[in-house]
Order: structure tokens, then C-alpha cells, then sequence
């Protein structure tokens, strides 16, 4: 691994530690899942599968953006959420299957908080767990919107059928 590499991955483990120890750590959770289980390494296909997964609100978590609906004062970046996603490809490629547990304890160990450095491996394990709660919340709600959005349509639909029924009928 030459030096370049190795301050990118660095780079990387630190972006996706700073989302678990100052954010939900969703974004990551969904994206190890979607990277699992349809193989995806380009980040645009990544983005468009996490905003299905999770919604915009949670996908632009910590960016400074107008889709980000939950702003607050931890900011990772401006605009869209590329640089968190790039490195999770990133870590993934490095780190395969365990990428989120191992860049996370790396990060824990060498990076994170004085408290996070104590118990790194029992640290990273327990944000995972959290964001892992966070994601089913949020997987939920995400499903709840989308049925309540295609409920409201289908009504609409239906009213406007009903008046026209009604119309013609006169």
C-alpha cells in the first residue's frame, strides 16, 4: 500500500468514525447492507439504493444541503453525501466483509475520543449496535411515509374518479 493509499483509507476510517461517534451512523449501516447484498461499488448507484432505503432525510445526515431536514452543528461536508460514500467503498475494498467493524475499532482506537480509545473493539461494537437500531427505525418510518404517501395518491385517484362518476351521472 503506498503512502497516497494509506492516507486515504486513514481519511476514510476517520469520516466513517466521526458519522458513528457524532451522527446516527445509518447512512454506513445501510450502505454496508446495500453493498452485501447488490454488490455496489459506484457511488452513484450507492446514493440513489441508500435514498431508497432510508430516505433523503437520513442520507444527507450531517451534510450541509437542503435535502439534509435535520441540520445540525456537526457538518462533514456541503452538498451530497459523496464523500462519506466514497469512503465506504473505499473501506470496503480494504476491509471486505467486515469493513464497518474493523475501520470502526481502527478509528476508535487511534482516532476517536479519549473514552471511545479505552475499549475500542467493546466501543465500535456497541456504535454499530446503535446505528443498527437507528437503521431499523428509520427503515420503518421510511416504509410508513411510503405507504402513507401511496394511501393519500390512491385517494386523490379515488375522489377524483368519484367526481366524475357523480358528474356524469347528472
Amino acid at each position: 500500500m503506498n503512502a497516497n493509499n494509506f492516507a486515504d483509507v486513514r481519511d476514510a476510517i476517520i469520516l466513517l468514525g466521526k458519522e458513528f461517534e457524532f451522527a446516527s451512523g445509518i447512512r454506513a449501516i445501510a450502505a454496508d447492507h446495500i453493498i452485501r447484498e447488490k454488490g455496489i461499488d459506484d457511488p452513484d448507484e450507492l446514493f440513489d439504493a441508500c435514498e431508497e432505503l432510508i430516505g433523503s432525510a437520513n442520507l444527507f445526515e450531517s451534510y450541509d444541503d437542503a435535502l439534509n431536514t435535520r441540520p445540525t452543528d456537526f457538518v462533514l461536508g456541503q452538498g451530497c453525501p459523496f464523500p462519506s460514500l466514497n469512503a465506504y467503498i473505499e473501506l470496503s475494498d480494504v476491509y471486505r466483509a467486515d469493513w464497518i467493524s474493523l475501520a470502526l475499532t481502527e478509528y476508535a482506537a487511534h482516532y476517536g475520543s479519549t473514552e471511545l480509545r479505552k475499549f475500542a473493539p467493546r466501543n465500535a461494537e456497541q456504535m454499530i449496535d446503535r446505528a443498527r437500531e437507528r437503521l431499523g427505525d428509520a427503515v420503518l418510518l421510511k416504509v410508513g411515509t411510503d405507504i402513507g404517501e401511496s394511501l393519500q395518491g390512491l385517494s386523490a385517484r379515488l375522489n377524483g374518479a368519484l367526481s366524475l362518476r357523480s358528474h356524469a351521472a347528472t
